[in-house]
C-alpha cells in the first residue's frame, strides 16, 4: 500500500488517495522519487513541480506557516493493517483538541544534536500535535489521582500508613504509592517517545519508530501519530508491561540507594569504594539538551513527589561535561579546555576514594571520524581521535594506569541501526591507582 497524490492543478488543490497492489515500474518510480530534491528542506512544489528554495522553507516555517494534513489512516484489522484515505472528520477531531497546559521551554540551539529548531520547532510543546498534548496532559495529571488511591488501598490492606516518602526512606503506604507513580511516570515518558511530531513511520516493518531512533532531535517531514489505546507500537500499555517484566526479574536481595551528584566535587561522601563509569563522550551527545524532552513530562507527573530533583524548569546545564561549542559562543578551544580539566577533576576525586583492591572500570563506546592536530616530525599528518585521547590523558594525569581493556558488546544492533553508524560493542577500561615510583606518561609519549 502507498499513498499517492492526486493534483488537481485548475483548482490549484490536492488530495490524498490510498492505492493497494504492486506498482507498475512508472509508479514504483514516482513513488521512490516523492517529492524530496537533496538533503534539509529541499522539496518539488506538489502543485506546480518546481524546486522550492529551501531557505523559503525555513523562513515560513519559522514565521509559523508550517502547517500539516492528514495522509492516511493506518488501523489494526483482523489481517493486519487496514490502510484509509484521509477524512475531514478525523482531521477535525485531531484539529480541535485543546491542551490545558503546553511545555514552552526553550530547546538548546545545538545545531549537532538537535535539528529541528531551524524549522521553527523551537519549543517542547511544537514537537507535539495538540492531541498528543492532551494525552500526555491527562495521563501526567492522573498520576496525582492513581498515587492516592493506590496509598488507600496499600493501607486498607494491612501495610502501615506512617506518611513518610518514598525520597525520605519510607517503607509504608506512602512509600509504595511513590514508587508506583514512579514507574507510571516512566511508562508516559516512553509514550512521549511515540507521541511526538518527529516519529516517523518504518515502511519496512509498517510501525512507527520512536522520537529518539537515534540520540538526536531531527527534523520529521512525514510523521506518524499514535494511538495510545491500540495493540500496535506506541500503545500507552506498551510502558506498563515494561515496567512489570523488569520487576519481576529484579532478584535484590539488599537496600540500595541513588543519589545525584557533581562527579566533580564528590563522589558520594564515601571512601574506598568500587567505582564504574560511562563519561561523557566529549562532544557526540548533548546528553542534558535531549534528556529535556523527558524531564518536561517527568517534571509535570513527579513534582510533588521528589521536590528537589525537579526544582528546575529544564536539567541543570552549566556543569556538564561535554565538549559543546554552543554554550562557548561557538568557541571550540573553551569547550574542548573545560572538558578536558573536569574530566581530569572527576578522575581525581575517584582516585582518592577508589579502593585499592579493586579496579576503576570505564566504559567508554565513543565514536568519532578522525581529525588532523598538525604536522608530523617527517612531514606528514598526525591523525588523533580527541575524544578518547582526552579521555586517556584525564585518566593518566589524575594518577591511574591502565591495566586492560574488554570489549563488551552493549548496543542493540536494530534494523534502523544497520543502517546508520552505530557501534556494536564498548570498550572497558581497566584502570588501577599508579604507584608512587612508576614514570608519569605525557601527551607527547602517546
Amino acid at each position: 500500500a502507498w499513498v499517492e497524490p492526486a493534483v488537481d492543478r485548475e483548482r490549484n488543490t490536492y488530495r490524498f488517495e490510498i492505492r493497494k497492489g504492486k506498482p507498475t515500474p512508472e509508479e514504483k518510480k514516482a513513488i521512490d522519487a516523492g517529492t524530496k530534491l537533496g538533503r534539509g528542506a529541499k522539496f518539488r512544489c506538489l502543485l506546480s513541480g518546481e524546486p522550492i528554495p529551501e531557505e523559503h522553507v525555513k523562513n515560513e516555517a519559522k514565521a509559523g506557516r508550517m502547517g500539516a494534513r492528514l495522509m492516511a489512516i493506518v488501523a489494526e484489522g483482523p489481517n493486519g493493517r487496514v490502510y484509509l484515505p484521509p477524512s475531514e472528520e478525523h482531521e477535525l477531531t485531531a484539529r480541535n483538541a485543546k491542551p490545558e497546559w503546553i511545555p514552552n521551554q526553550e530547546l538548546a540551539d545545538d545545531p549537532r544534536n538537535i535539528w529541528c529548531v531551524g524549522y521553527g520547532l523551537d519549543t517542547f510543546g511544537k514537537l507535539f500535535t495538540p492531541r498528543q498534548l492532551v494525552a500526555l496532559n491527562t495521563f501526567s495529571d492522573l498520576i496525582g489521582e492513581v498515587r492516592e488511591r493506590v496509598r488507600r488501598d496499600a493501607a486498607a490492606a494491612g501495610m502501615a500508613d506512617d506518611g513518610v516518602p518514598l525520597r525520605e526512606g519510607g517503607t509504608g503506604a506512602t512509600a509504595y504509592a511513590d514508587a508506583v507513580a514512579t514507574y507510571l511516570a516512566f511508562a508516559i515518558d516512553k509514550g512521549a517517545n511515540y507521541w511526538s511530531t518527529l516519529c516517523g513511520w518504518h515502511a519496512g516493518r509498517d510501525i512507527i519508530m520512536s522520537t529518539f531512533a537515534r540520540q538526536a532531535l531531527p527534523m520529521v517531514w512525514d510523521f506518524a501519530e499514535a494511538n495510545p489505546f491500540s495493540d500496535s507500537s506506541g500503545n500507552f500499555f506498551a510502558g506498563i508491561d515494561q515496567a512489570c517484566n523488569l520487576l519481576e526479574k529484579v532478584t535484590a536481595s539488599h537496600e540500595g540507594f541513588v543519589n545525584q551528584r557533581d562527579a566533580t566535587s564528590s563522589v558520594n561522601g564515601i571512601n574506598d569504594c568500587a567505582i564504574s563509569t560511562d563519561p561523557p563522550y566529549y562532544d557526540n551527545i548533548g546528553y542534558a539538551d535531549l534528556s529535556d524532552f523527558f524531564y518536561v513530562w517527568l517534571r509535570r507527573s513527579l513534582q510533588g513527589i521528589y521536590p528537589d530533583l525537579f526544582s528546575t524548569m529544564l536539567v541543570p546545564k552549566a556543569t556538564e561535561l561535554v565538549a559543546t561549542p554552543y554554550r562557548f559562543n561557538g568557541d571550540k578551544e573553551k569547550a574542548k579546555r573545560f572538558f578536558e580539566e573536569g574530566l581530569k577533576t572527576a578522575f581525581s576525586h575517584m582516585r582518592k576514594v577508589a579502593h585499592s583492591d579493586y579496579p576503576l572500570t570505564v566504559y567508554y563506546a565513543f565514536k568519532q571520524a578522525e581529525v588532523v592536530v598538525g604536522d608530523g616530525s617527517e612531514g606528514g599528518e598526525v591523525i588523533a581521535s580527541t575524544g578518547w585521547e582526552t579521555m586517556l590523558e584525564g585518566l593518566i594525569q589524575s594518577g591511574f594506569v591502565i591495566t586492560g581493556t574488554w570489549p563488551i558488546k552493549t548496543e542493540l544492533v536494530t534494523n534502523l541501526k544497520k543502517n546508520v553508524s552505530a557501534l556494536a560493542s564498548s570498550i572497558v577500561i581497566v584502570c588501577r591507582p599508579r604507584p608512587e615510583d612508576a614514570p608519569r606518561i605525557t601527551r607527547r609519549d602517546f
